[in-house]
């Protein structure tokens, strides 16, 4: 079986809000990720940049699907998101919103309005539910680290981040300070737009997995 594996252990995000993350409370619970941030890097482990990796199959279906086109299909053309994993590495200058309950988190992304919704109420996967570009997201928290299971994700054969019906994401997501994160920052990063408010950074370690 041919597996593409996506790991990006350091989508780190600048702090751009009103108002900052509230710090860990071990007495309360988990620390609140809520406010908004813009993209400030993501990179592969090996420092190779930031693109995936295609087993020789998978090359072959992308090849065969942009062959049916005088151009590459752009959904950004139709206000349209790709969803998964895109959506957590936005590298221009859209920020994304996090908005925290006890049994929810809403994800909101300005880039082509994009929503996630991650269910931390101990619900599994609704295999009911039709697949869609953002998936199904359930959460849990070890410590102070959100773990985000993403599933039912539908098709999408464009690079860079093409999914078979079979792609899987995890994500570990947590807060450090800036000082602690070694990423290279991206050219797009917003400062001149609106300063950070501190030096939180919210660090989002994806890893997609897709047999197909």
């Amino acid at each position: 079986m041919n597996v593409l594996r996506l790991i990006v252990p350091a989508v780190a995000a600048l702090l751009l809000g009103c108002s900052p993350a509230s710090e860990p409370d071990k007495a309360s619970g988990p620390p609140d990720l809520s406010g908004v941030w813009m993209a400030f890097a993501t990179e592969n482990p090996d420092g190779g940049g930031n693109s995936p990796s295609y087993s020789d199959e998978g090359k072959a279906r992308l090849d065969a699907f942009a062959s049916q086109f005088r151009s590459i299909p752009e959904t950004g053309a139709w206000c349209l998101g790709t969803g998964m994993p895109g959506v957590m590495m936005s590298l221009v200058t859209y920020p994304i919103q996090i908005v925290q309950t006890p049994k929810l988190i809403v994800m909101l992304a300005e880039l082509e309005m994009q929503l996630r919704r991650v269910h931390l109420d101990g619900r599994g996967h609704d295999e009911d539910l039709l697949p869609s570009t953002a998936g199904h997201s359930v959460g849990t928290w070890e410590g102070d680290t959100l773990v985000i299971d993403t599933a039912l994700l539908s098709e999408w054969q464009v690079r860079p981040w093409p999914r078979s019906d079979q792609a899987h994401i995890s994500e570990r997501v947590y807060l450090t300070k800036l000082g602690e994160v070694q990423a290279r920052a991206t050219g797009f990063i917003a400062d001149s737009v609106r300063p950070p408010v501190n030096d939180d950074v919210l660090v989002v370690e994806l890893t997609l997995t897709d047999p197909g």
